[in-house]
């Protein structure tokens, strides 16, 4: 018996301060959904609203535990998690540094003096926040949570699943450089952070698949050399890649995200270790380093993991 087409359809719009595609064979009004649940997440996670958990959660450093909804709860947890498993290259407490010292977001950003820089990084750190219950409490005042580098990819996996759970076989979803697929063998191109179109394309499986990029062209302060991923146990910017994408054949957004981050941070030489160990996974194709960029930072780095 033949099969039934289904119409593909797009959703477009803004979330998290970035762009949102939604794609799956759906009626217009479960794409909708999904975008309302992405500006759900918004409103929960993002350090840049007064009326977000996560900000609630800074107000109140070293004062009281704030009681959380059980999503904001997992994220943090998961959060926490992955800072603990990469040493701490990921670290959900950089906010003092991201939104406070640096200003990346507020439309304030400047360059910090280095004595500032060493006078706040001691408050960058995952071990003091803790979680009972449905309460998150950072043990010091001045902590501030940032989970730029982790909500995007989370959400979009949740967005993903929302859409197959709805009977979708054929699912997109983009948030910035966070993308998770289902269903097709998708082509996704990996943009060239010189603005000169892509660098490459990857073509997905049909199963899940999970793809999560970091650069530094987005959002910098003067030069990209101050780009907003900063290394958490310094405080300032690492400058060994201009891009750098992973991907995986399942879902796991906020641990790819994450993990991303964390790469950012380290030498090429270096990165191998840190993924195999993370994700206790081999990688089916290596490395494959594209090009070089100024000052000889690697222009691009893509990672195949499965």
């Amino acid at each position: 018996m033949l099969g039934v087409f289904r119409k593909l359809r797009e959703f477009r719009g803004t979330v998290m301060s970035t762009e949102i595609l939604i794609k799956a064979d759906l009626g217009k009004n479960f794409l909708e959904e999904a975008y309302s649940i992405a500006q759900d997440h918004e409103r929960k996670l993002s350090a840049y609203r007064e009326d977000s958990f996560i900000s609630k959660i800074n107000r109140h450093a070293g004062i009281s535990p704030v009681r959380c909804p059980l999503d904001v709860v997992e994220l943090v947890k998961e959060a926490v998690g992955i800072a603990r498993e990469t040493g701490g290259l990921f670290d959900p407490t950089v906010g003092v540094l991201t939104q406070g010292l640096y200003g990346f977001g507020t439309g304030q950003e400047k360059i910090p003096a280095p004595s500032e820089v060493e006078r706040l990084k001691r408050l960058v750190n995952y071990r003091k926040v803790k979680i009972r219950g449905d309460e998150v409490f950072l043990e010091e005042e001045g902590m501030r949570l940032d989970l730029g580098g982790i909500a995007k990819g989370w959400t979009a996996q949740k967005l993903a699943e929302f859409l197959i759970d709805m009977g979708a076989t054929e699912v997109l979803v983009s948030i910035g450089g966070e993308i998770c697929t289902f269903g097709r063998r998708w082509r996704i191109a990996i943009k060239d952070p010189d603005g000169k179109g892509h660098m490459g394309v990857i073509e997905t499986k049909e199963g899940k698949t999970t793809i999560s990029t970091s650069g530094d062209y987005e959002r910098f302060i003067k030069t990209r050399d101050t780009h907003h991923i900063l290394n958490p146990g310094k405080g300032s910017q690492e400058n060994f890649y201009s891009s750098l994408t992973l991907l995986e054949d399942d879902f796991c957004g906020a641990r790819l995200d994450a993990l991303t981050t964390a790469c950012f941070n380290l030498p090429v030489e270096r990165i191998d270790a840190l993924t195999e160990s993370f994700l206790v996974l081999e990688k089916s194709k290596g490395n494959l380093v594209v090009g070089a960029g100024l000052k000889g930072k690697v222009r691009g780095l893509y990672l195949i993991l499965s």
